[in-house]
């Protein structure tokens, strides 16, 4: 897998590293960087909206993503998922503040249609000591490429 997928985990780490130093940082901890400027107005607290994303761990390995193109760079793409639609945006109701861990939801919220943003998010807006099933270890701090849009 490292022989393969070394040089984008290793690129992709070297980006983190280098958005993180110029980022914003809220007051409960939440890094995160605008990367490309929408041109539309924030969600309206209970309208629907969408997201595209992709999380990473500080490293730069990829633990989850609904991009096909990112799972296939990664070596994880899934043909059982993409069957069930599972690459698709996904929707979200703007103003409710459970259904995903704490920083996703607070980076989300600086976020207008058609922005993309890296929030880079501590453990304790994650998924602190418990960390999640198989997949996110405890006390893991999370970063996510994000892309939030309107509904078609």
């Amino acid at each position: 897998y490292l022989q393969q997928y070394g040089p984008v985990v290793a690129a992709k780490a070297a980006y983190f590293k280098a958005t993180k130093a110029t980022a914003t940082t809220t007051p409960s901890g939440l890094v995160y960087q605008i990367t490309q400027k929408g041109t539309g107005g924030k969600p309206v607290d209970g309208s629907t909206f969408y997201f595209n994303y992709a999380g990473y761990f500080e490293d730069g390995n990829l633990f989850d993503s609904n991009y096909e193109d990112v799972n296939k760079s990664y070596g994880k793409f899934d043909t059982n998922r993409a069957a069930q639609g599972g690459y698709q945006a996904f929707p979200f109701q703007a103003g409710k503040k459970d259904g995903m861990i704490p920083g996703f939801i607070e980076g989300i919220e600086q976020l207008a249609y058609g922005d993309k943003a890296v929030l880079f998010i501590p453990s304790k807006l994650g998924f602190a000591e418990a960390g999640a099933g198989e997949v996110i270890p405890p006390n893991a701090n999370l970063i996510f490429e994000i892309e939030l849009m309107k509904p078609q």
